[in-house]
C-alpha cells in the first residue's frame, strides 16, 4: 500500500496567505492522506470549500481521504455551513488511534 500522508490543520485559517492546507494536498496528490482536525477551533467557508474539494478528488480517484480527531467545534462548524456534523465520517476514520498502518 501507498504512504499515507498526515497534516494536522492549524487551529484558524493564515489570512495573509496560502493556507497550509493547499501545498500539503498538492504534494500528496494521488496517495492515501490523513487530516487531523483536533486543532481547528473554527470551520470557515474557505477551508470547508479546499476539504470538499480535496475530498472528491481522492474519491475519484478511490484513495482515501481521512478527517480525523473530529472534535465538536468541527462537527458545528459543518452544520453553521449546511453540511451534516458526520459528513466526514464515511470518508474513514473520526479519531487518531483508529488510523491504519
Amino acid at each position: 500500500m501507498t504512504e499515507l500522508h498526515s497534516h494536522v490543520l492549524d487551529p484558524g485559517r493564515n489570512r495573509n496567505g496560502e493556507d497550509p492546507l493547499v501545498p500539503f494536498l498538492l504534494g500528496a496528490r494521488h496517495m492515501p492522506v490523513a487530516i487531523s482536525v483536533r486543532d481547528v477551533l473554527r470551520l470557515d467557508a474557505h477551508r470547508l470549500q479546499i476539504l470538499l474539494v480535496a475530498q472528491r478528488q481522492w474519491r475519484a480517484e478511490q484513495l482515501p481521504f481521512t478527517l480525523c480527531d473530529i472534535t465538536e467545534s468541527f462537527r458545528t462548524g459543518l452544520q453553521q455551513l449546511g453540511l451534516p456534523p458526520d459528513h466526514f465520517d464515511s470518508q474513514g476514520l473520526k479519531t487518531g488511534e483508529e488510523l491504519v498502518q
